[in-house]
């Protein structure tokens, strides 16, 4: 087990939340994020729940109408929802977890001659700082968290429009609101009970596809002592691909005071419920030293690249982080280059506006990485 490396323990936490009272509209940042990630969402071939219903809400509102019973209280019923990209709220993230993302619904219902109308303008928000973090982290395995994030964001807002769209309890109950009552949005989710089991599901699948696993491991409040567990993740001889040597990437959900042990080719996780009346959940996700090593490009790495060199032409990276970019194309033989370590020269101030570009999509990889490139090349930098 001396060659299994964790590599880092990151609290990824993703929720429902209820409305915020004011727009902000998102960061020029935020939204290239988004339409990143969501092309990437919607174009991968791996299995998923059809999310489609909500992915619309962005473009055009989704409108859903039926008729009641003739003997319920009501007559009809009609709901428009739209969903709007908006500004990620520090404010509103929840003490002692990161959180990578919320999705609200925001709804106003009315009722008029025994007509129920539901106008629901949803937010959706993402982190940048949980987004762009790429530091340290394997990057596949980044840019896989990245697009479950997204993944699990609205499942939030599609779970809550099945409700609505099919016959069923929720229909019921709206169908015989009085203007005293409230709307039931209990369908969103928002213990994740349903929502995990997919998310874990797709990125198992993501990871397969990239030549790794994920592991998944509940931990209810009754298996802890006041809080605090240990519990067997794996046994390595269950994994013959780790046997070698691996990589590991822990995401959790709850879960605090992280840290790993083993012992006779088993793998214990140890920590402690952040909110100990809740479960908490660990996604850990694996690579082999042959995968995790891999000499040739893959395209998770260069999204990482272009969002680290995003963030440095807008003086949110230091040259530093832009020299570790370097140095993971150089490593990936995306750049040719006699060393193999970047050094500390000055770079060309130009070179941050072609950063941007990139970064912007304004111009493309094969341009950007050229500029680099010739810099090598030309010993301007090294």
């Amino acid at each position: 087990m001396k060659n299994l490396y964790i590599a880092i323990i990151i609290l990824i936490f993703t929720t429902f939340v209820s409305a915020h009272a004011t727009y902000e509209p998102p960061t020029t940042q935020e939204k290239n994020l988004f339409s990143q990630l969501l092309a990437q969402l919607e174009n991968t071939t791996v299995p998923k729940k059809d999310i489609t219903d909500v992915i619309q809400t962005f473009e055009r509102p989704l409108i859903i109408s039926f008729p009641c019973n003739s003997n319920d209280t009501n007559n009809f019923v009609v709901s428009v929802i739209t969903t709007k990209l908006a500004k990620f709220d520090e404010n509103n993230s929840h003490k002692d977890v990161v959180t990578g993302g919320t999705y609200s619904w925001n709804c106003l219902v009315t009722t008029e001659a025994d007509k129920v109308t539901l106008q629901c303008n949803n937010e959706l928000r993402l982190n940048p700082e949980i987004l762009l973090n790429g530091t340290g982290v394997n990057p596949t395995v980044h840019q896989i968290e990245n697009q479950v994030i997204l993944y699990h964001e609205l499942l939030h807002g599609q779970l809550m429009i099945d409700a609505i769209k099919s016959p069923g309890t929720w229909r019921h109950e709206i169908c015989n609101k009085t203007p005293q009552q409230t709307v039931d949005y209990s369908y969103v989710d928002p213990d994740h009970k349903i929502i995990n089991p997919l998310q874990t599901q797709f990125a198992s699948e993501l990871m397969k596809m990239q030549g790794g696993e994920v592991i998944a491991k509940n931990i209810m409040p009754n298996d802890t002592q006041n809080g605090s567990f240990a519990i067997r993740v794996f046994n390595i001889n269950d994994y013959p691909q780790f046997v070698n040597g691996g990589e590991a990437t822990l995401m959790a959900v709850n879960i605090g005071d992280t840290k790993f042990g083993s012992f006779n080719n088993t793998v214990f996780l140890e920590g402690s419920l952040i909110n100990k009346t809740k479960s908490g959940i660990a996604w850990l996700y694996l690579f082999d030293n042959q995968t995790s090593k891999e000499s040739k490009p893959d395209y998770a790495g260069i999204v990482w690249a272009k969002r680290v060199a995003g963030l440095w032409a807008n003086g949110k990276a230091s040259d530093s982080d832009f020299y570790n970019v370097i140095q993971y194309l150089i490593r990936q033989n995306i750049i040719a280059s006699n060393n193999k370590e970047s050094g500390a020269s000055a770079i060309p101030y130009w070179l941050k506006n072609n950063a941007n570009w990139w970064f912007e999509g304004k111009i493309d990889d094969t341009t950007f990485l050229n500029s680099i490139q010739y810099l090598i090349s030309n010993k301007i930098i090294s």
